[in-house]
């Protein structure tokens, strides 16, 4: 009987050790899982209005669009050499929870259908800056975007703006500008 209780010590002795050894094992072995919410920022811009679901936007403006604030015409609704005016494009990014960045570009001016150059007879500049940022704010996120039209008046060299002023003559102005707008990253 000695050599089965040696037998059955030996057995014992190595179902303890493997027993000892996976418990040690599963000891340092653990396994978890877990979750994590991140809220994201808003983003809401409209330009005139209208959401922009896009990062760019082109507008046509016509006659009636301009504010003309003195039209040098003797009938209404008509402009005349001379004139200026105004035309404003609300930029509103209430709701947006980041920096707007937006950029303004004059992308042509057509008389009657034919474009011409910013020039010294009929002109249309941006009154504000045409690159800026809308710093976050949460109560006011808005900003008027103004472009100066100028229909150079006459001055001494009446024959040169005689004949520029009559090939303007009776006719429409349509002007697109182009505003982009995206998140500020810096």
């Amino acid at each position: 009987m000695k050599k089965r209780n040696k037998k059955l010590l030996v057995i014992a002795a190595l179902l303890l050790l493997v027993t000892v050894s996976f418990g040690t094992y599963a000891i340092y072995r653990v396994t978890s899982t877990g979750t994590a919410t991140v809220d994201t920022a808003a983003w809401a811009v409209k330009l005139n209005g209208t959401s922009q679901t896009s990062t760019t936007k082109t507008f046509t403006f016509t006659n009636s669009d301009i504010d003309w604030t003195n039209s040098k015409a003797a009938v209404a609704n008509k402009i005349a050499p001379g004139a200026t005016g105004t035309m404003t494009v609300e930029l509103d990014a209430t709701g947006s929870e980041v920096n707007v960045a937006y950029d303004v570009t004059v992308k042509s001016i057509k008389i009657d259908g034919v474009a011409i150059s910013n020039d010294n007879e009929f002109s249309v500049a941006l009154n504000s800056s045409d690159t800026g940022t809308l710093a976050y704010s949460a109560t006011n996120m808005k900003k008027n975007i103004v472009l100066d039209f100028n229909w150079v008046g006459t001055d001494s060299d009446e024959s040169t703006k005689d004949a520029a002023d009559i090939a303007i003559n009776n006719k429409s102005i349509v002007v697109e500008v182009e505003i982009t707008v995206k998140q500020d990253l810096s």
